[in-house]
């Protein structure tokens, strides 16, 4: 029903008239209404070939139809396996997510410097190197280097979490150890030091980054690499990882280059001291 009212235009429900339409109506100046919508009432298709076995054998023939179409087990089933067909695939998922986190908690996780004493050293650092690497950093109090390197130190604790990073003070560690070695940094791997470094001078001198000194630690395998050694099977084939690497390799020639020019500014150093002693 609608009526115009100018610029308005009132749409009441369906069916819903006023006095004034009736009126209208009864003298035939509006047309009549239309008939209301009502929707058929929902019924099942009919099976046909079900409703000729009853008619011709009865119950028995109704049944013996549904047997030929596979029991009303069978279609049962077939509806649950309908509903639940994605079940399958997400009980797999689940099982392999689990396994995945299984084998990351598996996996030493550590993240910081650990403060150790000279008592502990061998829980600490010899013993766990069996399964993954042990930096062991020397220090001494009021020491400049020391300090720098230690800032560094711990960024690559926080960076590489799979690598235990350790500290303790020189000569706590090895009595008389003397302090011109220090700060000295200590690689353990399979219960053994496989290399020492001892200075600046193999990250870069004065001027060293984080970057410079992962780079020297690699030098000595995957130290710096994360989880499992950092293997790259994985990445054959992906573009991405293809760039990452490229642009890895380009970073590590550049610190490289920059920690010998640092080498080599301070060996000139050197030799120019010792030409003014002279």
């Amino acid at each position: 029903m609608g009526e115009d009212l100018g610029h308005v235009v009132y749409r009441g429900p369906e069916g819903e008239t006023t006095v004034w339409d009736d009126v209208q109506r009864r003298f035939g100046n509006k047309p009549p209404l239309p008939e209301k919508f009502v929707p058929r009432a929902y019924a099942p298709e009919e099976d046909r070939g079900l409703r000729a076995a009853v008619e011709r054998d009865g119950r028995a023939g109704g049944v013996a139809h549904v047997d030929a179409a596979g029991g009303t087990d069978a279609l049962e089933a077939m509806e649950d396996e309908d509903a639940f067909a994605d079940d399958g695939f997400l009980e797999e998922y689940r099982r392999k997510r689990l396994e995945e986190m299984k084998t990351a908690a598996a996996i030493p996780r550590f993240g910081a410097v650990v403060e150790i004493t000279r008592d502990s050293f061998m829980a600490h650092v010899t013993d766990p190197s069996s399964e993954h690497y042990v930096l062991v950093l020397l220090h001494r109090p009021n020491c400049p280097e020391c300090e720098l390197l230690s800032v560094a130190y711990g960024e690559l604790a926080r960076k590489h979490p799979f690598t235990k990073f350790t500290s303790i003070p020189g000569k706590e560690c090895i009595p008389g150890y003397p302090d011109r070695n220090m700060p000295t940094l200590l690689v353990y791997r399979n219960r053994d030091p496989v290399r020492t470094f001892m200075g600046l001078g193999h990250y870069g001198g004065r001027h060293m980054t984080p970057e410079g000194l992962e780079l020297a630690l690699n030098e000595c395998g995957r130290v710096c690499a994360g989880a499992g050694g950092g293997d790259d099977e994985h990445d054959e084939g992906d573009d991405a990882s293809t760039d990452v690497r490229r642009a890895a390799t380009t970073s590590e020639r550049l610190l490289r280059r920059l920690i010998e020019d640092g080498k080599e500014e301070l060996s000139r150093r050197a030799e120019s001291g010792d030409d003014d002693e002279e």
